[in-house]
């Protein structure tokens, strides 16, 4: 519990020393965006309940309870195909309590039409009317994206306790003369009073992200923390019937005011529900409700090797965006010689 203390220390410390300085709310909102079907389906709590190689996005603590290594993926196209995201995985254990893992973000608009000096204007006011015209010869395209390139390391250090580090390298391009990178730290730990009860922290951007573009201009990304829990009961004492509550909440330190369900000067909270029933470990069935204030479904299968899940989220209450579906999977390569030691 003092480790877990001193983390949180940490954590607010690295909060307080940004919220005098110049800081863009939505800087690194793509890092976000999410990992994996299966925490996305309940809503994203993830922090307490995570444990394939998507822990290195979520909770690097949990890189210490990977058994063999393994490799996750996922897809999701938003907003009727126009935003393509992707994620992609590699876990693996290291001796017998750590863990660490490599991960790849990426979101990525194609296929943008840049007019700017397509207009043909015959009055010279700068503005589309009378006779002016779309010289459509002079249209280009070109793309945006964002790429986070992330190193995770877990370590147990004993039954009760867990913690990791995430090391991410952002790098972004807005258009053709506009790219940036950037630099952050996220730090995790894990704490199991129980076999079944699991509490977590995460302090995402403790080092508060800095995002240079190639046009001078400079973007610091705020400092989150998480606060998670979740309780996994069996049902009828026989394993084949599970339940997964889990509860999380964000508190980000960037006026977001009004915007979050709870705020007392620049500091807010969010709060994230979710649920997963399994069968026999074999079918899933999840629900949840994120920060965006949107419930979520989903369901997965898991066979020898290898889980298939599904999330669905729907923005057609939000000026016809359409539906989100995200399909992940997870692959543990199950050799003996690959085996996490005892």
């Amino acid at each position: 519990m003092r480790s877990i203390k001193i983390f949180l220390i940490i954590c607010f410390l690295q909060a307080t020393n940004v919220s005098a300085q110049s800081f863009r709310t939505y800087a690194g909102e793509f890092l976000q965006l999410g990992a994996g079907a299966r925490s996305l389906a309940m809503g994203g709590t993830a922090i307490a309940t995570v444990d394939d190689a998507s822990s290195g996005y979520w909770n690097p603590a949990g890189l210490s309870q990977v058994p063999y290594p393994t490799i996750t993926g996922m897809h999701e196209a938003r907003f009727d195909n126009t935003v393509q995201h992707d994620f992609a995985a590699l876990a693996f254990p290291l001796g017998k309590d750590g863990g660490a893992a490599i991960s790849i973000l990426h979101i990525g608009i194609s296929n943008i039409k840049d007019t700017r000096a397509a207009l043909i204007d015959i009055n010279g006011d700068g503005i589309f009317n009378g006779d002016d015209y779309i010289d459509y010869t002079k249209v280009k395209s070109f793309g945006n994206y964002d790429w986070g390139i992330l190193l995770s390391y877990g370590q147990k250090k004993d039954s009760l306790f867990s913690y990791g580090a995430t090391v991410k390298v952002i790098f972004r391009k807005l258009d053709a003369d506009n790219h940036a990178t950037g630099f952050g730290v996220d730090l995790g730990v894990r704490y199991h009073p129980r076999p079944e009860l699991t509490f977590a922290v995460v302090g995402q951007d403790i080092t508060t992200t800095l995002i240079s573009y190639s046009s001078g201009t400079k973007e610091l990304v705020a400092p989150r923390l998480k606060l998670g829990a979740a309780y996994l009961w069996d049902i009828f004492s026989d394993s084949n019937h599970t339940l997964l509550p889990a509860l999380e909440a964000t508190i980000r330190f960037d006026n977001l005011r009004r915007i979050a369900e709870v705020h007392v000067g620049g500091v807010s909270a969010d709060f994230l529900l979710g649920v997963e029933y399994q069968f026999k470990r074999l079918i899933a069935i999840r629900a949840g409700y994120n920060d965006l204030k949107m419930f979520t479904i989903g369901a997965g299968v898991h066979l020898p090797r290898l889980s298939i899940d599904y999330a669905f989220q729907s923005f057609s209450a939000q000026d016809q965006l359409g539906n989100t579906h995200r399909i992940s999977f997870s692959l543990s390569l199950e050799r003996d010689k690959w085996k996490r030691s005892q």
